[in-house]
């Protein structure tokens, strides 16, 4: 049970982590950015849903609405908050939960889409799986941008724990710790 608690942690702090390295990267491509400052969670604040606060949208730039609407139509139970570069959408659907990223100005930046193993793209886990034999794909994320569409997958085996990155048909290991 500490086990998977502490895998989970890793997770959840290493896609967080790399979801702000997302936006540094989308101006480089797919190379890594290894100095990316990460906000502290007081910089965000939920917008939706919170309590007496029924014009919460009304603080969202119209802009990243309406993209938002246009882009996925079928969506309505989003949540919006602010943060300091500026809007962000999430929602799950299917099991996979999805971040829409847009900035000051109501322009659109990034997607998210986190997966676990079951809903990655086969492509995927075949190429991490042709290098990676012996590990097992805890999950990973789907991160699209202007420019970019990146993979970051989590695996492990008995002693490690790593982190991969796919772009442009390249893969390169991010992160690696040893379980213990």
């Amino acid at each position: 049970m500490k086990n998977t608690i502490k895998i989970f942690t890793v997770i959840v702090a290493t896609v967080v982590l790399l979801t702000y390295n997302a936006v540094a990267q989308s101006a480089v491509g797919c190379s890594t950015a290894n100095n990316a400052s990460m906000p502290s969670p007081s910089v965000i604040s939920n917008v939706g849903g919170l309590p007496g606060n029924d014009n919460s949208i009304s603080d969202i730039h119209p802009r990243a609405i309406n993209d938002f609407q246009k882009s996925f139509k079928h969506i309505a139970n989003e949540k919006w908050s602010k943060s300091n570069d500026g809007y962000f959408a999430s929602f799950s659907l299917d099991s996979v939960q999805t971040r829409v990223d847009y900035n000051r100005k109501g322009r659109w930046v990034e997607t998210i889409r986190y997966y676990k193993e079951m809903k990655l793209p086969d492509e995927v886990k075949d190429f991490v799986k042709s290098v990676y034999r012996h590990y097992d794909i805890i999950g990973g994320a789907e991160i699209s941008s202007y420019k970019t569409l990146v993979y970051v997958v989590h695996i492990r085996d008995e002693a490690h724990i790593k982190v991969i990155s796919i772009c442009d048909g390249e893969m390169q290991e991010i992160q690696n710790y040893t379980r213990g």
